[in-house]
């Protein structure tokens, strides 16, 4: 091979190494930041459950009748809040509605 080809071609395979490492890189920060969000979104939804399930004891202890109906309550826990699935949080909210 000729010298220029083989210069070319070293150039061409350190930009290439460049680009993988630049995109290893952002990959790197944008997998951080989805789970920056993934916790976020579900401390948000740990938040919404507690507020809700206050709010419905305090409806329920404000009424002198307590509905036969409705079942307990469960507890929140919000560490298991945190590491549930967005989707299975969500399943969870709308069968309390």
């Amino acid at each position: 091979m000729s010298d220029r080809l083989k210069q070319s071609l070293m150039a061409s395979r350190a930009e290439i190494e460049a680009g993988i490492a630049e995109a290893e890189a952002e990959l790197a920060r944008v997998r951080q930041r989805a789970r920056e969000l993934e916790e976020l979104i579900a401390l948000g939804t740990a938040t919404l459950l507690a507020a809700e399930m206050i709010s419905g004891g305090a409806k329920a202890a404000a009424s002198s009748f307590p509905s036969p109906a409705r079942p307990a309550e469960p507890a929140v826990d919000l560490a298991a809040a945190h590491e549930r699935p967005k989707e299975d949080l969500q399943s969870r909210l709308a069968k309390q509605k």
